[in-house]
């Protein structure tokens, strides 16, 4: 992930916001925003299985984020 204070703060505050289980894909988005990998497992359901996912995710990040 870059290292990025406010990035990593973002993503903490996020984790804190779904941590009851709602959106908690989200986290992983946000990771994928910045990174094309994600720190640890993710207790998100990914339709697919991981690695499609993964490219899913990170195609839209990019795309969105120019």
């Amino acid at each position: 992930m870059e290292d990025n204070a406010a990035v990593r703060n973002g993503i903490a505050r996020l984790e804190e916001l779904t941590r009851g289980g709602d959106y908690i894909y989200y986290v992983n988005i946000a990771h994928f925003m910045v990174s094309p990998s994600l720190d640890g497992d993710s207790p998100a359901r990914r339709i697919g299985g991981e690695q499609p996912t993964r490219q899913r995710w990170r195609s839209l990040a990019t795309t969105f984020m120019g």
